[in-house]
């Protein structure tokens, strides 16, 4: 017979979720439990009663915004992104000596397929995975008028990652994380779907104060502060952390920084 109570392991167990996110969802949400003392406890039918009624337009419709955006930009977004970064994030990754000729590479959050198209002779196979098919379908035209047959386009949702576990050797995430709600549920994907001693690299807004700027551009979060990041990799099971602020970017551009890590072996 099925526990009636259960304490907090039970409870995340129940929705499918980690421990961290249970907890996430315990701030965010009116989820109904009971505090007795330190210990969380929940009951199996409120919870799974609480669930049903849920509605997925809560959570969709910023997501939708998202996408909607970069729908309506995608033909225009080379011209729009070259105000806000160059192509010294991909010198950093093609200077970095990180690239092989038999490397899979996912480009996560690939839009037209600024970093895709800039490393595709430099790899084995790209996976381009962005939420825009305008912007995939951007990328498809723009690759083949420069001759680029090594891309493989994929349309997935927000902060989804439709990969087997340890599928690639290197995920790129250029640009992207600040987009996204939650980005250490991300890098939790990212790990996935790495091979053991699997390359991630990164290159995102520094944290700016450019609140119009944020607004325009449908981000969620006013850059991305490496030091956090650094502590949700480390969380996550990354290692060989290098984090370096891009200093030759134009003065009307944003200040970015890179970061690589290792996805270390299990002992």
């Amino acid at each position: 017979m099925e526990k009636e109570i259960l304490n907090m392991d039970e409870a995340a167990e129940l929705f499918g979720v980690s421990i961290k996110t249970f907890i996430k969802l315990l701030r965010e949400e009116d989820v109904p439990a009971r505090k007795i003392g330190r210990e969380w406890r929940f009951s199996r039918t409120a919870l799974i009663d609480w669930l049903s009624k849920g509605s997925s337009k809560m959570y969709s419709s910023s997501e939708q915004d998202v996408r909607q955006f970069f729908e309506k930009i995608a033909d225009k977004w080379e011209e729009i992104s070259s105000g806000i970064y160059d192509h010294s994030i991909i010198n950093k990754l093609i200077d970095s000596g990180l690239l092989n000729k038999d490397m899979t590479v996912l480009d996560y959050g690939s839009g037209d397929g600024f970093i895709s198209r800039g490393i595709a002779s430099h790899v084995g196979k790209i996976i381009a995975m962005d939420m825009s098919g305008s912007m995939l379908d951007e990328l498809e035209r723009k690759a083949k008028q420069q001759g680029i047959a090594n891309i493989l386009t994929v349309e997935c949702e927000e902060s989804e990652v439709p990969l087997r576990d340890g599928r690639v050797d290197m995920v790129c995430a250029s640009m992207i994380l600040h987009h996204i709600k939650y980005p250490e549920e991300i890098i939790q994907e990212f790990h996935r779907v790495l091979r053991p001693n699997g390359i991630l690299f990164i290159a995102d807004l520094l944290p700016h104060d450019d609140e119009e700027f944020r607004i325009n551009m449908h981000d969620y979060h006013s850059g991305i502060n490496p030091a956090e990041l650094e502590h949700w990799l480390l969380d996550t099971g990354f290692g060989s952390i290098g984090i370096e602020r891009l200093t030759d970017m134009g003065k009307e551009k944003k200040n970015i920084f890179v970061l690589t890590a290792i996805k270390a072996e299990r002992v």
